[in-house]
């Protein structure tokens, strides 16, 4: 190492290899390195969630939360078929309606990851959105949904990110084998 400023907490090195073989003691001993990602989250799904402003469902209205759940829930089930094979719900020809109880169930028990207005009616609100078949129904959990379909729908092409990273905040891990 070349040189080092403790008043900046910045670290000049001769080479890359020197800074290299530093980073392990470096990694060690300050504390922007060693982040941890909070119980349940992949470092990455933590570190996109801050990037992406959160994924804080407060900010939205009654009805954009719910689209944002059942869609978190939707987009997840279609990972879980394509990167691992694991068919549930929609995908295992069943009715998704228990599926995405689970769901809701899984998120209720998270601390802090549901709006702080969340309750029974709101829940059983959530899920009659997302078992309303109607065409003009967006949400509805008989539909399944791709990533190009919510980049769409949202216009925004981050948003499959950000379902992604809600649906790893509510099931605890991120889809296995794949994201």
């Amino acid at each position: 190492m070349a040189s080092n400023n403790a008043t900046e907490q910045t670290a000049r090195y001769c080479s890359v290899d020197c800074q290299k073989a530093h980073w392990q003691t470096h990694k060690r001993n300050c504390p922007k390195a060693s982040y941890t990602a909070p119980a349940g989250m992949s470092p990455a799904g933590a570190m996109l969630d801050t990037l992406m402003g959160g994924s804080n469902l407060d900010t939205l209205t009654k009805k954009e939360c719910y689209i944002r759940l059942i869609d978190s829930y939707r987009m997840r089930v279609e990972d879980d078929y394509n990167y691992t094979g694991d068919d549930h719900g929609l995908y295992a020809g069943e009715d998704p309606r228990p599926d995405f109880a689970h769901f809701l169930n899984l998120a209720e028990k998270r601390k802090d990851l549901l709006p702080k207005w969340w309750n029974k009616e709101n829940r059983s609100a959530c899920e009659a959105m997302g078992a309303n078949s109607s065409n003009d129904n967006w949400a509805n959990l008989s539909c399944a949904v791709e990533k190009h379909d919510i980049q769409e729908h949202y216009k925004d092409n981050a948003m499959p990110m950000k379902l992604r990273v809600l649906a790893e905040k509510v099931y605890g891990e991120r889809v296995q084998g794949g994201l």
